[in-house]
């Protein structure tokens, strides 16, 4: 299946290398430089197998993108799904007797960006300089598919929206020991605004801080996260994070 080429109009042909699959922030099925639009049900079947990245039963995914339909209707509803794919997406999935998977020349934005989590977060890693551009903070930014409720949505949802912020606090770090400080504060907030409660994340920033010697705003990034949380759960920072900034606070109060 390598290289197949799909009709994009009279006489044009596109090889499957040039569709792409988005569902970081919203779906987007791309063939070239062309958005195109979807039935409701090809885009389902489109996310799940983007987002599962590996051949899957057909049963597997009726079930799951139809769960309340009984299993001919969902067998039918995904027959309706990959006819309608035609002709140009349907390039984007193997079908075979039993299974269906992603085709694997075709980008998708998500496998692209969990490669990238990963290697912020493995040490043995090569970070790569693409790694620790604003491009690379905005992919780690934006969540899966927004607005979808599915079961198999909101759980794969989770589980990036935890990876994503492990790898910008990650390149917090990264950054910081470059010496980068600027970017490092951008990835910083980037992981706050995901999750403002989140104390590793406000813990990356008040470090970046700190490494370039600006002290004072370590210590107020520290009392206004200590501000809010007061306000929402009624708890203290913990001792860790607390730790970075205390000498800071006994040599503000000295006489």
């Amino acid at each position: 299946m390598t290289g197949t080429a799909v009709v994009d109009g009279p006489g044009q042909e596109l090889p499957s290398h040039e569709l792409m699959v988005s569902v970081l922030d919203t779906f987007t099925f791309r063939a070239g430089d062309r958005a195109l639009a979807l039935p409701s049900g090809s885009r389902k079947l489109l996310a799940f197998l983007a987002l599962r990245d590996r051949p899957a039963t057909r049963h597997l995914v009726a079930s799951t993108l139809w769960p309340g339909a009984p299993p001919q209707d969902a067998a039918s509803s995904l027959r309706s799904a990959l006819w309608r794919l035609k002709p140009t997406a349907s390039a984007a999935v193997i079908v075979e007797d039993l299974d269906l998977g992603p085709h694997p020349d075709v980008r998708v934005d998500i496998r692209e960006s969990r490669a990238l989590a990963h290697r912020l977060l493995d040490p043995s890693n090569e970070i790569l300089p693409s790694d620790e551009t604003a491009a690379a903070v905005a992919s780690l930014s934006v969540d899966l598919l927004p607005g979808w409720y599915d079961d198999w949505v909101v759980i794969e949802n989770e589980e990036w929206h935890q990876l994503r912020l492990h790898a910008l606090e990650a390149m917090a770090a990264h950054l910081t020991l470059k010496g980068r400080w600027a970017e490092a504060v951008i990835a910083a907030l980037a992981a706050i605004r995901a999750e403002p409660l989140r104390e590793s994340a406000h813990g990356a920033l008040i470090k970046v801080f700190l490494a370039e010697g600006n002290q004072m705003e370590a210590l107020e990034g520290f009392n206004r996260y200590r501000t809010m949380l007061k306000a929402e759960l009624g708890i203290e920072p913990t001792a860790q994070l607390t730790g970075l900034v205390s000498d800071l606070g006994r040599r503000r109060s000295d006489p």
